[in-house]
């Protein structure tokens, strides 16, 4: 899948956190959509090139996911370990100890965008190694429903994930 189809997933990804009480989660839902997509992002700091690798911190050049991205690129193939369970078991331990400092729904945010990748490249053709190292592919899809990433087929799908994103922040954004 291409970023902004993962993006995307992030976001839908936090339908599932809808029907908690606004004052539970303790964060406004655009917070929560930035951190979804950061997590949707992450798994592709594998790739050669990816949307992450080249995310800028607003005001400056500088780009924070550079240097890990060229590491775990030269140390790892595309859609190996940052795309299987291990990868999002070492982003979980890695971020647990944020919940301390910024409440859990950002981190869970984060942690179910991540996992919409996945699950986003589980329903390409080429799949996920779901139990890395294990070469197995795991698809969501039956195989006349996988799609090609940058397809006609993927770009169809875009234009309703875009819809629910709309109605999402419709419906849970405070107006005021």
């Amino acid at each position: 899948m291409t970023w902004p189809t993962h993006a995307l997933l992030g976001i839908n990804s936090l339908w599932l956190l809808t029907p908690l009480p606004p004052e539970l989660l303790g964060y406004d839902l655009g917070t929560l959509a930035a951190c979804a997509v950061l997590g949707a992002l992450l798994p592709d700091l594998d790739a050669s090139e990816s949307k992450i690798k080249h995310l800028k911190i607003p005001g400056t050049q500088f780009k924070p996911f550079l240097l890990p991205a060229q590491v775990v690129h030269r140390t790892n193939q595309h859609r190996g370990l940052l795309h299987s369970l291990w990868g999002l078991g070492m982003v979980t331990i890695i971020t647990a100890p944020f919940v301390f400092w910024t409440g859990w729904a950002p981190v869970a945010a984060l942690l179910l965008g991540y996992a919409s990748h996945l699950l986003g490249d589980a329903a390409t053709k080429s799949g996920i190694r779901l139990l890395y190292p294990s070469k197995t592919r795991f698809h969501l899809l039956p195989p006349r429903g996988r799609f090609t990433t940058g397809s006609f087929a993927e770009n169809a799908v875009v234009p309703l994930l875009a819809m629910s994103v709309v109605l999402l922040l419709l419906t849970h954004l405070p107006w005021s």
